[in-house]
């Protein structure tokens, strides 16, 4: 049962069993020679083999980069930043 941390504490029902592969990844090393954490993926296919874990790995890193680049973007373009109401109010043309 579910006790804490978690929306589902107060759930009525029988919670769904969903079936899939957990992931350990061991980094060896990292480039800023940082202690490395192990990173864990969720895969909904069951019985992976040593090839989808390669692939699954890849498709992560793959997703990591495009995201950090996307986010890199963002904040060099400045759409990162709040908008002041003042700045809104002061080129939105009033009406008469």
């Amino acid at each position: 049962m579910l006790t804490h941390r978690s929306s589902w504490v107060a759930a009525d029902a029988t919670l769904l069993i969903v079936e899939g592969t957990v992931i350990r990844l061991d980094i060896e090393h990292l480039p800023s020679g940082a202690n490395p954490k192990p990173v864990w993926l969720w895969w909904s296919g069951t019985d992976a083999t040593a090839a989808d874990t390669d692939r699954l790995w890849q498709a992560y890193l793959r997703r990591f980069d495009i995201e950090h680049t996307f986010r890199l973007f963002k904040q060099t373009l400045g759409w990162t930043c709040r908008r002041s109401a003042g700045a809104t109010a002061s080129t939105t043309p009033s009406k008469p």
